[in-house]
């Protein structure tokens, strides 16, 4: 099966729970022989793409648009990581 998880929060990105949550479930489904793709938000200097132990890993900008709160800043990474869901899917 090929999984797509989009996410705000992947290694090295660790803000509260969802990074570990996220990283050892796609560490178990690749054990079980599926495809995991994760398209999550690129801080820092982590690279654009990563293989991290079988799981594919795409690391977006936001948009350079300054937000006022974390929803409308969740809002544009959403429409960031959905566009680059859709082109590597193309």
């Amino acid at each position: 099966m090929k999984i797509l998880m989009l996410t705000w929060e992947y290694p090295p990105r660790i803000v509260g729970g969802i990074s570990k949550v996220v990283y050892d479930l796609s560490g178990r489904l690749i054990k079980d022989g599926h495809e995991v793709t994760v398209v999550t938000y690129r801080e820092g200097n982590a690279p654009y793409f990563e293989i991290d132990k079988g799981v594919k890993v795409y690391r977006v900008d936001n948009y350079m648009i300054n937000s006022n709160n974390f929803i409308d800043w969740i809002l544009q990474l959403n429409f960031k990581m959905l566009a680059k869901a859709r082109r590597n899917n193309e």
